[in-house]
């Protein structure tokens, strides 16, 4: 999730209390929470194509408020036991998985770029918490200055205001978070000088923090990356700690360039041929290549109001590659044709590397589909549920699949 990619991420033991149910008992997928006698098509839609590893075993209907925004897909923590949900005017939802637990709403306008629809939140490892920022407002020499600081959001409903991330190019301007310890880039003095005329002109960092104790780890100017002179935004951020424990992270520069930083090493400027904007990637497990998706869509004009609109004109080329992050080089691409509108979801990466989960064209609709890391080769597939913006996700065993969005959620098992 820019900021950190929206990741529904389980523990396995806790998955399968969580669903209801052991693994082998279930012969049919089990719906929980999901009320009405109408679930018969989507139950039907979503078992995955033709049989292989993937097998449907839990639809979930999740207690996010009915009336709650559908623009980010809900997160659920890493025991599988709580779920958040975050909307940009109304604020964060945190609360039990089931239906009567406990729901704490902070009704308070959160940051987040609704443009690519990600936040800067995510689960910490223990599921105790959820980390994120806060805007907070100061008025310096008559100017109002809003920076953010980072705060842990309890189940309890209670915020806990952490150690202010401090560095003298500028302030925390953006924060995008690696895995669930506290550990993230920032993003320090990017935003320009708007509101801070007593501290001049600021010079655009990056930086490794720790939030959760509010120390620099690691910090580099963007000027001093030559490559990155011409580039204005920061599009999206990916990252993986590797079995060292550093983190390794894939930076998207709009319009055209891909930063690749190693904790402890100098970041750099690596090769891809795809651009940045609003496309959406992930690491594959041991941080080497970059799942990167194409946005493959038919063409055509879009008409509202009921006015007429010629049939989309379809397209065909790249749904997905592979790349090798240092070099750029392509190992394997996954074409195909596009007979209608679509964008893709963000993929996600299985930790073992075997699998990954995207979404693609197929015929008239959309579909989300189980492929092969090593050769790009589709394994299953089945209907890409209307459920609202997609979160794609597997468990850290890797025996679990997940599909979630608006108030719904499936879980898949994968048999090795």
């Amino acid at each position: 999730m820019k900021y950190a990619p929206s990741v529904v991420s389980f523990v396995m033991g806790a998955v399968i209390a969580a669903f209801g149910a052991d693994e082998a008992a279930i012969a049919a997928p089990e719906r929980i929470g999901c009320y009405g006698d109408n679930w018969g098509p989507t139950l039907e839609m979503l078992e995955p194509t033709p049989t292989g590893p993937l097998t449907f075993k839990t639809l979930r209907c999740l207690p996010i408020p009915e009336g709650w925004p559908r623009i980010i897909p809900p997160s659920v923590s890493p025991n599988a036991h709580f779920v958040a949900a975050f909307g940009f005017s109304k604020g964060f939802w945190l609360g039990d998985v089931t239906r009567g637990g406990r729901a704490n709403t902070t009704t308070e306008r959160l940051p987040g770029d609704l443009l690519s629809r990600t936040v800067p939140f995510a689960w910490l490892d223990d599921s105790s918490a959820v980390i994120g920022v806060k805007h907070e407002i100061t008025v310096l020499s008559g100017s109002a200055r809003g920076t953010l600081r980072p705060y842990l959001f309890a189940l309890d409903g209670s915020q806990i205001k952490l150690s202010e991330l401090v560095h003298p190019n500028g302030p925390l301007d953006e924060i995008y978070w690696i895995g669930g310890s506290g550990l993230a880039l920032a993003g320090v003095g990017t935003k320009g000088i708007f509101g801070e005329p007593e501290l001049g002109d600021r010079k655009p960092t990056l930086a490794l923090v720790d939030a959760r104790t509010g120390t620099i780890l690691q910090s580099v100017e963007k000027d001093s990356i030559p490559e990155l002179s011409d580039q204005k935004i920061i599009q999206a951020v990916t990252s993986r700690i590797d079995a060292f424990g550093k983190a390794h992270v894939l930076i998207a520069w709009a319009p055209d360039k891909w930063l690749l930083w190693v904790q402890g090493q100098s970041p750099r400027v690596v090769p891809s041929a795809s651009t940045t904007w609003l496309t959406p990637f992930a690491l594959s497990s041991d941080a080497s290549s970059v799942l990167i998706m194409a946005n493959l869509s038919a063409t055509g004009s879009i008409c509202e109001f009921g006015a007429s609109c010629p049939p989309p004109t379809p397209q065909s080329g790249t749904i997905a590659e592979l790349r090798d992050v240092a070099t750029g080089q392509v190992k394997w691409t996954l074409s195909g044709t596009a007979l209608n509108f679509s964008q893709s979801a963000a993929p996600a990466v299985s930790p073992n590397g075997r699998y990954g989960l995207i979404s693609l064209p197929d015929g008239e609709s959309s579909a989300i589909a189980l492929i092969s890391m090593d050769t790009g080769k589709v394994i299953q597939k089945f209907q890409q549920p209307g459920w609202g913006p997609i979160g794609l996700s597997f468990s850290p065993d890797s025996k679990f699949a997940v599909v979630a969005a608006g108030t719904t959620m499936a879980a898949f098992a994968i048999d090795k």
